[in-house]
């Protein structure tokens, strides 16, 4: 059997290290253990479904310490581990081992999306959630943006009968179009989709995969969005049929093997081309000169 050592060379040493408080490890009280609901996951049927799965084949040997913070009142906040602490207070213990680290409760946030942030049942809601409870520059930033156009960004997932107008799902999503798009640009472009009729009052249109592609062209038009009449004429825009008609085609290139873009960009393409028929911004080019006329010209300036 071979085992290997820890090795590391000297060269990749940091410059410098600010470690915080070491961790102390002790066994604690189940009953002493909090969850922070400001940045903690909720337990949902798929959590306790891990929890009891954990229970029925539980093991020390296959038990990590639980990460957790002091608090007030002689307690602990789980920072991660709320899965094996439900399992082992399901199994009768009333210990569990635990890692001690002194945190303020912004480190505590930010420690659980840094730790949890490889974990796939950790969703991109649950690291928005902890990112604003860190304070995270992100996060914060991303909930600015949509509240300034009088929207929400959602901190958890809805089903298709609870959403609402307004209410923006798909942190990825969202966070992309901040990254590629001016800020004013996007709050004017969700201001516009808040207020106009046929947008403010149909949470269809909010449905990230058709949200978010119309920001972008709406963001990537700002002389159109500051025209007085943009909300109008966006009212006028029939965006369905447009995208029905652009279903169709994909349908027809599919059946004929053809390659097609993805959705998200051919809806991006069509509102750029409805803004740009509705609001013209640039000077008309010069109609193409006729091959003919191309010859004269140059038998004109004397080239061969």
């Amino acid at each position: 059997m071979t085992y290997r050592k820890i090795d590391v060379s000297p060269a990749d040493r940091p410059a410098s290290v600010s470690p915080g408080s070491a961790p102390i490890l002790q066994w604690i009280d189940v009953d002493n253990l909090v969850v922070d609901e400001a940045y903690q996951r909720d337990l949902r049927r798929a959590n306790w479904l891990a929890i009891r799965k954990i229970a029925a084949n539980f093991r020390w040997s296959m038990f990590s310490p639980v990460f957790v913070s002091p608090i007030e009142g002689g307690r602990f906040a789980i920072i991660d581990g709320q899965h094996r602490s439900h399992a082992a207070a399901m199994c009768g213990f009333s210990q569990v081992p635990c890692q001690v680290v002194h945190m303020t409760r912004e480190e505590q946030a930010a420690s659980f999306a840094a730790v949890n942030g490889v974990v796939t049942q950790v969703t991109p809601y649950h690291l928005l959630k902890a990112g604003i409870a860190a304070g995270e520059v992100w996060a914060v930033n991303a909930m600015a943006v949509a509240s300034e156009a009088g929207c929400k960004l959602m901190t958890y997932y809805g089903t298709k009968d609870n959403k609402k107008p307004g209410q923006i799902y798909g942190v990825r999503g969202f966070l992309a179009v901040i990254e590629k798009r001016p800020r004013a640009a996007i709050v004017a472009a969700l201001r516009h989709l808040r207020e106009a009729e046929g947008y403010g009052d149909n949470a269809d249109i909010w449905d990230a995969s058709k949200l978010f592609p119309v920001v972008m062209a709406l963001a990537e038009r700002p002389a159109a969005l500051s025209n007085p009449g943009f909300r109008a004429a966006l009212e006028l825009f029939d965006f369905w049929d447009m995208s029905d008609r652009d279903e169709q085609e994909r349908q027809a290139a599919k059946r004929r093997g053809a390659s097609f873009p993805v959705k998200s960009e051919s809806l991006r393409a069509g509102v750029l081309e409805w803004i740009d028929k509705a609001f013209p911004a640039r000077m008309a080019l010069p109609e193409p000169m006729s091959r003919r006329d191309a010859l004269a010209r140059i038998g004109a300036m004397g080239v061969e």
